[in-house]
């Protein structure tokens, strides 16, 4: 039923693939459900699965939550969250000011280290792993400023697989 409603709505907003959604909001977690959620109602209107909306709202609220406790550095810090949508995949992109130096060598390192479990990553590189167990690719970029960008994607898999 939902999936019929989803399906007319997006007739309804003749939704044309892909398109992109970005979004920057203030280095504060108040804002995570908010943009959370949102994400989630794209991706449904987009006739994606219930299912699979609700998986990307985890990673969402994972990504959302390392940039702002370990990339905002500042009062004014702001997130930006890009999102390319495709019929069959969703791509993120955040990007944050960067963190410290000690921050970002722990992200490069739970980034790069996709199934080794250390008593150094600990609870800290656990949210990272639910990103990589979720989706098709992580990547970490930081570039000659320190800002951090992670993009991830997450494919659209058939109604009996969908992770």
């Amino acid at each position: 039923m939902a999936t019929t409603e989803n399906n007319s709505l997006s007739s309804c907003m003749n939704i044309t693939f892909p398109y992109e959604v970005s979004i920057k909001f203030p280095g504060d977690l108040e804002y995570i459900p908010a943009v959370r959620k949102f994400i989630a109602e794209i991706l449904q209107v987009s006739n994606f699965s219930p299912k699979f909306a609700y998986r990307s709202e985890i990673i969402v609220d994972e990504i959302c939550n390392n940039a702002v406790v370990y990339g905002c550095q500042t009062e004014d810090a702001e997130i930006e969250l890009k999102n390319e949508i495709s019929e069959n995949r969703i791509e993120f992109t955040i990007k944050d000011q960067g963190g410290t130096k000690d921050n970002q060598r722990r992200l490069q390192k739970a980034a790069d280290n996709s199934t080794e479990t250390s008593k150094e990553q600990d609870k800290a590189g656990l949210g990272l792993e639910i990103v990589r167990m979720l989706s098709e690719r992580l990547d970490v970029i930081i570039d000659d400023e320190n800002l951090t960008s992670v993009h991830i994607v997450r494919k659209r898999e058939d109604e009996q697989n969908d992770k």
